[in-house]
Parts: C-alpha cells; structure tokens; sequence
C-alpha cells in the first residue's frame, strides 16, 4: 500500500514537472516574440527586418532563453544538492537529474556552447557547481557526440577547464572514455586528427595507458598509430610513443620472450624500431640484457643507433654485473653492437683494471667509437686532477 501511494506521488510529480515545463516554455516564446517585436519597431533597417532575419534572430533568442532556464535549472539541482546532501539520494532527485540529463542530450553543439557559457558567467558559480558541470559535460556531452565536443573543446578549451588542475579534464576523459570502456580507438584518433599538435601530442598517451592491456590490443593501437601518422608532424608525436607502446612502462617489465615476440609479429620498420628501441634500457630487465643485446644483433637497425643502443644496455648492465658483461663480450663475435659493449664495459672497469680497460679500448677502431670510450672515461676521472689531464694527454683528448 505504501509503495503504491509512493509511486503515484512520484508520478503526480513528474506531471506537475511537466506542466510547470510547458508553462515555462509558453511564457519564453511569448516573451521572446514581444521582444523581437521591439527589436523590430527601433531598427527598421536591420535585416531581421525580412523574414528570413526575423526567423534566424527569432531563432537565436530562443536558443538563448532555452539556454538561460536550462543554466538555471542546473544551478538550482546542483546547490539543492549541496544543501540537502541525503535528498540528493532520494528518488524524487534522481528523477530530476534524470529529466536534465535529457534535455542536455538533446543539444546541439552551438546550443552546448552557449549552455557552458551560461553557466560560466553565472556568480553562483563556485567550485561544486563547476564539478556537477564538469560530469555533466563528460556524462552526456562527451559520451553522446566526442567528435563534436572535440571540435568544441579544441576552439575553447578554458570553457571546458581544460588547462585548469582543479577540473577533471573532459578531453583526457574522452580518450579513456573511448579507449577503455567503450573501446574504439579509430574514434579516439579521429578525435586527435580533429584536434592541434599540442592536443595531439598531449593525449595521445592517454591511449596507450588505457588502451594497451594486452598484446592484440597494443597490435590494435600501432595500426590506429600509422593510419593517424600522415604528417611529418603527426609521425614525430607517434615514434615519440612507440617506445611505451613496444616496452610498456618502465616501472612494470615485461620478460624478453613476451616482448621479442611482439616486436617480431608487429612488423616494425627500421624507422619505426629506431622509434620503438629509444630508452630500452630503461625498460627491460637487467638479467636478460645479454639476450637483448643479441636481439639488436638480428634487427633492422642501422648499425650506428644499434652501437648506440647497445651502450646504453651494456652501461645499466655493467653497474649492476660487468663481470657477466664482460663474458658477453668474450663470447661474441665481431658485430657493431659488440663496439658498443666494449666502450661500456672499458668506461666501467677502468677505475679497477685499467689494464684490462685500454686493451678493450684497443679492439676498438680509430675514430668516434674509440674516442667515445675514451670519453666516458675521462669523464669518470675527478675532473681537474691530475689523473685526468694526464689522461686527456696521453689519449689526445685535449682541446
């Protein structure tokens, strides 16, 4: 009997909601045909003068009207709310927010606009009422029509407290939104194609971080990644991220296996493994550096970024094992990759066996590689001593 006489007290409500609405829309038009009128009578030279202005000027003040008593709407929900935090639960409110919901989903982008913009400018404005806006913008207008709100967001990011830290981003929403949940990734960087290379470059991690769980998925990402890489601008934004996107974050390393086998089925380009391997050693795992080290070996890479690569490892590796560095190095045959190794290795133990280091040294040709060791070394010696610049002397390191 109770559930009953709740429910029909909801629905005598939601009628008198109605009413009051249908009331309000009345009195707007009404109001909004007197005011034209006037408009009208003092400017009789204006085009709204002819029936084509008098519609689009009618139009255009409707539109503002509806957006007023829509920004008031808003407003009077969301300091309620504040107010009478337990009626925010209740039914009677989910209702009502359920009603505005409706009628924002129903906007179109100019009347989106000028709906913010109400609410902007409102002084009742503070940091709640910015918040219950900020979801509102991302439950409805971001989910319902992202290319749009794109669009919208790119003209006028303040309007949307982009940039602000106190908001919660809605076009870093949108990426996850459709990254994750809804996961559509062509939807994500068509979004990123509408938007400037500073947006691109910004958010377009935002598709790795949500996007890339799972190898197919990653597979998935890189495709979306070449097709949106039709400038030379917008393929500098993508190799800056093909390194996250083979290796995954520096914090959670994935073993060789894992990772060589993706890279292998990825089909990477020499450009693209140039792009991918940028700051590899700080993103595989130190015991398998040997592995990763003969992985280079097999791979289309010029050989001068290949020497380059396999200094960085054989560096992090030597801190941490150069003996096991140093029975790479005994084992393997000549390649570029070993030159590199050398260099690392020389740099780490000359302190202790400079002996052993200068003869490594030696194996190197003359020219950079050889002075690039001899550099890494002196650069370990306590500058201004006299080891150093003896050692600058005998090497011909001096200026």
């Amino acid at each position: 009997m109770i559930r009953s006489l709740i429910i029909t007290a909801l629905i005598l409500i939601a009628a008198a909601l109605l009413g009051w609405w249908e009331k309000e829309q009345y009195s707007s038009e009404k109001a909004i045909s007197e005011k034209l009128s006037k408009q009208v009578a003092a400017n009789p030279s204006d085009d709204f003068q002819t029936p084509q202005g008098m519609e689009r000027r009618k139009k255009d003040l409707a539109m503002k009207a509806k957006m007023k008593k829509l920004s008031s709407d808003f407003f009077a929900q969301s300091i309620r709310a504040a107010e009478d935090p337990v009626a925010a639960f209740g039914e009677e409110f989910r209702m009502l927010e359920a009603e505005l919901k409706s009628r924002l989903a129903e906007l179109g982008p100019a009347e989106i606009k000028q709906f913010i913009e109400e609410c902007t400018n409102n002084p009742d404005l503070n940091p709640q009422t910015k918040q219950d806006l900020n979801r509102y913008i991302r439950e409805v207008f971001v989910q319902n029509d992202p290319l749009e709100m794109t669009r919208l967001m790119v003209k006028s990011p303040e309007l949307f407290g982009i940039g602000d830290e106190k908001t919660y981003d809605p076009f870093s929403y949108l990426v996850y939104y459709f990254s994750s949940t809804k996961r559509d990734l062509q939807l994500v960087f068509e979004c990123l194609a509408e938007s400037p290379p500073a947006f691109q470059s910004k958010y377009i991690g935002g598709a790795l971080q949500f996007g890339a769980d799972s190898p197919s998925q990653r597979a998935e990402l890189l495709e979306e990644m070449r097709y949106f890489a039709t400038t030379p601008q917008r393929k500098e934004i993508v190799n800056a991220k093909l390194s996250e996107l083979a290796f995954g974050r520096p914090d959670v390393k994935a073993s060789f296996v894992e990772l060589s086998d993706w890279l292998g089925s990825a089909n990477l380009s020499s450009d693209e493994l140039v792009a991918a391997t940028k700051g590899m050693q700080e993103k595989v795992r130190v015991g398998e550096t040997a592995q990763w080290l003969d992985w280079l070996t097999k791979n289309d890479i010029p050989d001068d970024v290949s020497k380059e690569r396999a200094f960085e490892l054989a560096t992090r590796w030597a801190e941490k094992d150069y003996q096991a560095v140093g029975n790479w190095l005994n084992n393997s045959p000549y390649s570029p990759e070993k030159s590199g190794v050398a260099s690392a290795y020389a740099a780490k133990i000359y302190p202790y066996n400079p002996e052993a280091a200068m003869q490594w040294i030696q194996t190197l040709p003359q020219g950079p590689d050889r002075t690039k060791a001899l550099e890494a070394i002196y650069q370990d010696l306590p500058q201004g001593s006299d080891a150093a610049e003896a050692f600058a002397r005998e090497n011909g390191l001096e200026e």
